[in-house]
């Protein structure tokens, strides 16, 4: 039997199961693609996870020294800071100081307390070929002045990881260096601020005791002259070198 277009209803039925059937086999390929697309993406995610887990994992040596970079870089901002700094010893009275810092030209610790030092000033700064140290006693009118290479305070400062420093973030804003040179092996710092000054300085390890240094900032950028780091009153009388 034939209809107006002259398609026997056989042939009608077989055309629309024939079309079903391909339709089926066209969803099938598409959810097969779909299903190995995700495979894929998230096989894809996982290698990037396993390779990028060093850098972002708290414990990860590598997380740590990347962190600490980015404190560097925020320490770097830092043109000039003016702060007041107290020193805690066991058994000791504790020091008072003023710091004066000024990037790349000098930085000036000015005591306050115990009262016999107050006025007492120790500055450091770059000069060809190394350092300048001077220590002005102003109740004697007497300066003494010393010059180093640069490399003895790189060496001593250097925090470098394949010198052996090991860097630790116990908390968000605290870090811990191990495995340092010098007197104290041992440093955690505790930092605040936009740019991450240190606001509290814990120095252990060697023969010293623990110490404490406290740090309240009281301006950064904001202007500070180098005449105001090396001016000394009264000037000294009497220099040794």
């Amino acid at each position: 039997m034939r209809n107006f277009m002259g398609i026997t209803k056989p042939a009608f039925y077989a055309f629309f199961r024939g079309s079903a059937t391909a339709g089926k086999r066209d969803i099938i390929a598409l959810v097969n693609w779909s299903v190995l697309l995700l495979v894929l993406g998230v096989a894809l995610a996982a290698a990037v996870v396993a390779a990028l887990w060093p850098y972002l994992s708290p414990e990860s040596p590598l997380w740590a020294q990347q962190r600490l970079a980015e404190v560097w870089r925020a320490w770097e901002r830092v043109r000039d800071l003016r702060a007041g700094v107290t020193v805690l010893r066991p058994g000791e009275p504790p020091l008072r100081l003023r710091l004066l810092y000024l990037a790349g030209a000098a930085v000036r610790l000015e005591l306050e307390e115990p009262l016999e030092l107050a006025g007492e000033v120790y500055t450091l700064r770059p000069v060809e070929g190394g350092w300048l140290f001077v220590h002005f006693r102003p109740r004697l009118e007497l300066g003494l002045e010393a010059r180093f290479p640069l490399e003895a305070l790189e060496t001593f400062l250097s925090l470098s990881p394949r010198e052996g420093v090991e860097v630790r973030w116990p908390k968000e804003s605290t870090f811990v260096l191990r495995g340092l040179a010098g007197p104290f092996s041992e440093v955690e710092v505790q930092t605040a601020g936009d740019f991450s000054l240190p606001e509290r300085v814990i120095l252990r390890g060697g023969q010293s005791a623990e110490v404490e240094v406290r740090v309240v900032v009281e301006a950064v950028n904001a202007g500070l002259e180098l005449r105001e780091l090396l001016s000394l009153d009264p000037l000294p009388t009497r220099w040794i070198r």
